[in-house]
């Protein structure tokens, strides 16, 4: 399994986003990006949990099917004959054991996978918390939006209220009098005097508006 597949990336997004929910707090509290990279380093060293990381897992397991073969085929070539006893001389095999596996083909071949795939992996990430950023400030934006148009119809309910009431009270108690005042059959001296009192009713109006 040297090669991850399109549904290895997803699966790998999915737990990834798992372990950095997990830790969260862990790098949440990091002064800077550099100390936050610095925790993720030396994460195994740090946490209890690490090794229980479905991330972690899925990694180890991919190792072990990609480098499984090279490791026992190292172990029986150095072991044949009893080059290597136990105890003292199990370090040296550990370490030989290992030297062969990271100049190995396929150990190169493994990581370059690895790294080209979690760059996408991580890549895709950032473009989704972007995209989720995005719609968040929209979504903001919008209930702003419906705020003010909410107020501004409030605001015009408010104005026409009172301008209703204003016409209203104009209409019932002073209409009728201006009218009786305006009577044409009444002297030329009242209905001058009426009219400016008209004019005075007009201005109040108005200023109702």
């Amino acid at each position: 399994m040297s090669q991850l597949t399109a549904e290895d990336e997803v699966q790998l997004q999915t737990l990834l986003k798992q372990l950095l929910r997990s830790i969260s707090d862990k790098i949440s509290g990091a002064p800077s990006p550099e100390c936050a990279e610095e925790i993720l380093l030396h994460l195994e060293e740090t946490d209890r949990n690490f090794h229980n990381y479905e991330f972690v897992r899925y990694l180890r397991q991919h190792v072990e099917s990609s480098l499984g073969t090279v490791v026992e085929d190292e172990i029986q070539n150095l072991t044949r004959g009893g080059q290597h006893a136990v105890g003292s001389g199990q370090d040296t095999l550990t370490h030989a054991v290992t030297q062969t596996m990271r100049d190995s083909s396929q150990y190169h071949q493994m990581i370059q996978t690895l790294k080209n795939t979690m760059m996408v992996v991580v890549e895709s990430l950032i473009n989704k918390f972007e995209e989720e950023q995005l719609r968040k400030e929209e979504m903001h934006r919008e209930l702003d939006r419906c705020q003010s148009n909410r107020q501004y119809a409030d605001n015009c309910s408010d104005s026409d209220s009172s301008f209703n009431q204003s016409y209203a009270f104009i209409r019932q108690e002073q209409l009728q009098v201006l009218a009786e005042k305006l009577d044409s059959s009444k002297p030329k001296e009242v209905l001058e005097k009426n009219t400016d009192c008209c004019s005075f009713c007009s201005n109040l109006h108005q200023k109702a508006l």
